[in-house]
């Protein structure tokens, strides 16, 4: 207990604030000191000037004023009895002014033995008053001569408080002056000790706190500059002994932590040199002047000139080209590349980087398997583009084959659909044979859309025949077509119209293309006893929106990108077993594009897709555009 409490008196802590507080209460005292002097100074000047000169003024005022009322009370003697009353009323006012000033001085006067002769004055002023004035304000005749009496003996008295007053002053000013002079004399002494503790308290601080400080930073200066032989001089039990302590242990870890540095360096130094020679790459490092200084084995085994020569300590440019070859072995190099072809068949990247130091670091790598990888992947390339054009011109030939038998089954519909659409025909068989030119002329644009694919054509190249139509027409006549297919897959086909007008400027052939491609793939892609249902709405931005909806397999998020691209089939494992070519969804993309729309795609695996299409509407007052101008989606 008691050694924690000398610790505590004896830190730096406790010596600065004893320090600190010691010059503070000096301050404080010489300050209250100061204050008080100020205070006896100014009491001084009450006691000396103050209340005496304003005793000894207001007594001579008095006096005075008293000497007025006697001349007013000889005047009212004179007097008429009718002007008496007036004469009456201007003596009173001089009385309450003789009142005032009597008590003025009264409460100015620092003569005890002037209090006496205040309240004769006060007694004989009242017996003056009765005498003048009469005492039941009759405002009789005055008895001048008792009023004259009294009259004498208030100046007597007023003389008398003067003079004591006067006597009185002179004494406080002696006391004043031998005061003020020995408060003179205190300040004198009160300063010279405080300076006197302040230089033994900055000297107390200086040896026990700064001398140590400014032997730890000298010290902690030597250490920076790296002599970490420094000597540290011991330190005491306070905080800087504890910093003088902490230093010297500090500068023990630091030098034992140079020499393992050091140590690791040595160490790292010859790791360094064991990765150089074991390097599959080439290295070699120059300094400022071009002087080789490190070397490994592999460069004399991608120059095979230079195994008699010790490059270390050699000149670079004695040996090789700026570029980074040597001169002595068969090679070429072309600029720009960094790639070196040896005569023996080798391929050798090089690569220079300057150092923080202004020399080169030079790395050679054998790129002989990456060239011939590359001569296999350029032959692969040719290969496959030798294929994709086999295929084009495949499915051109295929085209062009399927263009005539279909051109004449579409033919020979439509004849069947004049005949029967007479009035003797059969309506149904008239139906029948539209439906078979129609499916025909379909049949034929895939067999264009997929040739077109094929050959990379875009939806501008694609041709069209706009016109105005009724979007409900095409669905309506779509859902006919697909029945059949539908009622085959066991698939329920959901399409309710409506009385709402959804006009749109488009092919309609295109239009049905599309819409038969999607129901075929909700079909498809589809388990019997499931659903498609198709559904036409109005978008705030105006557009008409699309829906085929299914409950069949669905796609997984991340493949749904690639349904875009042309023959493609995403791969989910079962999926392989249904047929098609993979151009639906692409012909789709185009035909929209063809028309300002927009294709939107929802789907999750195992619960079922939604496939949106987004088509600009037409107005009521919009009329149909020329196909001059075609079809300006902003109107």
């Amino acid at each position: 207990m008691i050694g924690n409490i000398f610790k505590v008196l004896i830190s730096v802590k406790a010596k600065l604030f004893f320090g600190f507080f010691s010059m503070v209460m000096i301050i404080a005292l010489l300050g209250g000191y100061a204050f008080n002097s100020m205070t006896n100074a100014s009491n001084v000047v009450e006691e000396t000037f103050d209340r005496p000169l304003m005793a000894i003024n207001f007594a001579r005022s008095a006096s005075q004023v008293f000497g007025q009322l006697e001349i007013a009370t000889l005047e009212q003697g004179r007097l008429t009895s009718e002007d008496k009353q007036v004469h009456y009323d201007d003596i009173i006012p001089l009385l309450n002014q003789f009142k005032e000033d009597l008590n003025v001085a009264k409460e100015r006067s620092i003569s005890s033995r002037a209090d006496s002769f205040f309240e004769d004055i006060t007694k004989n002023l009242t017996l003056w008053e009765s005498s003048v004035l009469g005492s039941d304000q009759t405002r009789a005749s005055p008895n001048m001569e008792n009023a004259q009496t009294y009259a004498d003996i208030i100046k007597d008295q007023l003389d008398i408080i003067v003079e004591l007053q006067t006597n009185e002053s002179f004494r406080a000013r002696e006391k004043s002056i031998s005061r003020m002079v020995q408060i003179r004399q205190y300040n004198l002494w009160a300063v010279g000790l405080a300076l006197a503790i302040t230089l033994l308290l900055s000297a107390w601080i200086a040896v026990t706190i700064i001398q140590p400080l400014k032997a730890a930073a000298l010290a902690a200066r030597k250490i920076s500059a790296g002599n970490f032989n420094a000597v540290i001089p011991p330190g005491g039990d306070d905080e800087t002994g504890v910093l003088l302590k902490t230093m010297s242990a500090m500068q023990e870890n630091i030098r034992n932590r140079v020499d393992k540095e050091q140590n690791a360096k040595t160490l790292a130094q010859h790791r360094l040199s064991d990765s150089l020679r074991n390097s599959k790459d080439a290295i070699l490092l120059t300094n400022t002047e071009g002087q080789i200084i490190v070397s490994n084995p592999k460069v004399k085994d991608v120059f095979p000139s230079l195994k008699p020569i010790e490059l270390v300590n050699e000149n670079f440019s004695d040996h090789f080209h700026s570029e980074g070859y040597s001169f002595n072995d068969a090679a070429s190099y072309q600029k720009g590349s960094s790639e070196i072809n040896f005569d023996d068949g080798r391929w050798a990247r090089v690569s220079a980087s300057k150092t923080q130091e202004g020399g080169c670091l030079y790395i050679w790598t054998d790129i002989t398997e990456v060239k011939k990888y590359a001569d296999q992947l350029t032959s692969a390339k040719e290969e496959a583009e030798a294929a994709d054009k086999a295929k084009t011109l495949f499915l051109a030939a295929m085209s062009h084959e399927l263009r005539t038998p279909l051109n004449a089954v579409i033919g020979f519909s439509d004849v069947l659909k004049h005949q029967y659409s007479g009035p003797d025909g059969n309506s149904n068989h008239a139906e029948m044979a539209s439906l078979i030119s129609q499916n025909g002329a379909q049949l034929l644009n895939i067999v264009k859309d997929v040739l077109m694919v094929a050959n990379g054509a875009n939806s501008e190249n694609m041709p069209m025949d706009k016109s105005e139509l009724e979007m409900s027409d095409i669905v309506n006549f779509c859902t006919k077509t697909i029945f059949d297919d539908a009622k085959k897959h066991d698939i329920r086909l959901l399409w309710v119209p409506t009385h709402d007008d959804y006009q749109v400027y488009g092919d309609p052939l295109r239009l049905q293309q599309l819409l038969l491609n999607l129901l075929s793939n909700a079909i498809k892609y589809n388990e019997p006893g499931g659903l498609v249902k198709i559904k036409l709405s109005k978008t705030q931005e105006y557009e008409l929106r699309l829906d085929v909806i299914d409950n069949g397999i669905g796609i997984d998020e991340s493949n749904i990108d690639r349904i875009m691209e042309p023959f493609i089939q995403v791969d989910i494992g079962h999926t392989r077993k249904y047929d098609g070519v993979g151009v639906g969804l692409t012909i789709v993309n185009k035909i929209l594009k063809a028309h300002n729309g927009r294709l939107k795609v929802l789907s999750k695996l195992g619960q079922g897709t939604c496939v949106s299409i987004y088509l600009p509407l037409l107005t009521q007052s919009q009329s149909t555009p020329s196909k001059d101008r075609g079809y300006d989606t902003n109107t």
